[in-house]
């Protein structure tokens, strides 16, 4: 794969860019956000403290003491519900005299919840934990290390935009619009997951480095060190969310079906390397699923979080019985799932961060460009055209995710649940499956590349991307501004 001088420039600049408007809304959103972060603040304590969780339980005493104090009321709370019709000042800049009180009874009030976050995966804690205590050595204690943390994102993004650019590269060494163009993608997607502590945000890194190794398999002889690589990334990507459970089945199946089906004379070599691979995959998946049972009661460590949920599996007669089952149903599971994959979820003064506009675009744009990619790839070409293999997979492990979703929703009864709910009973968290970013962000890319070359317009089909992301740019910017104002955040410290 060559690159040429001008394009690592720009690659570069892309990657500084994604990192500092990361590094920005990070900054301009105070703690702890509705995307319980405050619960993953919790585990990744923990973690610090060498103690990986055991059972379900309340927030430990060392994070609550900084919840309590750094706490916004901003998410979930509006002004009129406040005295003064305003939002109190931070409870750090108040006296401790007149604080104090406050930050008792905000503690008393978040003593009695229970972390069900604490059975997922530890790769991402223990991350999370390491860089904490990097801070604090050079001495970032309080808010200022709540944000340390929050900018390990910029990082993770950064790197997101270069294995982006990479895998696209790789399967079009002859053209620099589809490289350009899944990174742009990757730069300035408005997904507010990467603001806030969360282990979604290190899903699409451990997965993109998946993808790598996949196209490496699809496109070169296995080697055992491609084995070990590739064993290890799919292990990383499960011991970083559960959730990736349907990316790293398609990509395993894939792996198998290239030895199986498209070498004519599987040599020693693609076996002990495939083997190689399901070592290191599976022993450590299997060390996790372990632990889970006999800490948690069963491989997952999910049956007693659905529990605390108020969930409760639906017999599979009554699962057609969903209103997903229609147009008007599956409408609203695809354009909520998308545009909250593109978006995120966040609130602010009890009312989700969004823009109808800008949801409708996302979710039509994505169905219609995708759609366009999934047309060009024609059978008889898939034996001898690298690209259209890897736009292949990409396309299935985008489905096998969102179809992972599709049977959520129908599978269980979401009792006194708010979101999903049994009124709503639709799972579209769409930032748990950003572990998909990576294809995601290459099929919409190519599907761009398609529309503009069938249609022979003259500008490059990056350029395309581009206009595109700075209109999904300026909406994130019309309706996340008012948080820069906070005076909760970093720029007020």
């Amino acid at each position: 794969m060559r690159i040429l001088r001008g394009e690592r420039w720009l690659i570069a600049v892309l990657c500084f860019v994604g990192a500092l408007r990361t590094f920005l809304y990070a900054a301009a959103f105070p703690f702890f956000s509705n995307g319980d972060e405050d619960l993953h603040f919790d585990v990744i304590v923990r973690y610090s403290e060498g103690r990986v969780p055991r059972n379900f339980d309340v927030l430990s005493n060392d994070a609550l003491n900084l919840i309590s104090l750094y706490a916004s009321p901003e998410f979930i709370q509006t002004p009129d519900q406040f005295q003064s019709g305003k939002f109190p000042s931070p409870l750090w800049k108040e006296p401790p005299a007149e604080a104090g009180p406050v930050i008792e009874a905000t503690k008393a009030g978040w003593s009695s919840e229970i972390n069900w976050e604490v059975s997922q995966p530890p790769l991402y804690y223990a991350l999370a934990a390491f860089w904490w205590k990097t801070g604090q050595f050079l001495g970032l204690n309080g808010i200022q290390g709540l944000y340390w943390i929050r900018f390990l994102n910029a990082l993770l993004v950064a790197l997101l935009v270069a294995i982006g650019f990479v895998a696209a590269r790789t399967i079009s060494p002859g053209s620099a619009s589809l490289p350009i163009g899944t990174a742009l993608v990757l730069a300035f997607i408005p997904q507010d997951a990467f603001y806030v502590m969360t282990n979604d945000v290190l899903s699409p890194i451990c997965f993109g480095i998946v993808f790598l190794c996949v196209l490496r398999w699809l496109s070169k002889p296995p080697t055992l060190y491609l084995g070990a690589i590739t064993g290890l990334a799919i292990a990383a990507t499960f011991l970083t969310k559960l959730s990736n459970f349907p990316l790293i089945t398609i990509a395993a199946g894939t792996i198998l079906a290239h030895c199986l089906l498209l070498m004519r004379r599987p040599d020693r070599s693609t076996i002990v390397a495939f083997v190689l691979m399901t070592l290191c995959a599976g022993i450590p998946i299997l060390g996790w699923m372990l632990w889970s049972h006999a800490n948690f009661g069963d491989i997952t460590g999910s049956t007693t979080k659905m529990a605390l949920l108020d969930w409760t599996r639906k017999p599979f007669s009554e699962w057609l019985h969903h209103p997903i089952f229609s147009f008007h149903g599956l409408w609203i599971f695809w354009s909520e799932l998308i545009a909250r994959f593109w978006r995120g979820e966040l609130m602010w003064h009890n009312r989700e961060l969004h823009s109808s506009l800008a949801d409708n675009f996302y979710a039509i744009s994505s169905l219609i460009f995708i759609a366009i990619a999934l047309c060009s790839i024609r059978p008889s070409q898939l034996r001898s055209n690298l690209q259209l293999k890897v736009l292949l997979f990409a396309a299935i492990g985008l489905i096998a995710a969102i179809s992972f979703f599709f049977l959520l929703s129908i599978a269980f009864d979401f009792g006194r649940c708010v979101f999903p709910s049994r009124n709503h009973p639709y799972f579209t968290s769409g930032r748990l499956m950003l572990g998909a970013l990576v294809p995601f962000a290459l099929l919409y890319t190519y599907g761009v590349s398609e529309l503009i070359r069938r249609f022979r317009i003259v500008f490059p089909a990056w350029l395309g991307v581009g206009l595109i992301m700075m209109i999904a740019s300026i909406s994130e910017i019309f309706v996340k501004h008012r948080v820069f104002a906070s005076e909760h955040n970093w720029f007020h410290l």
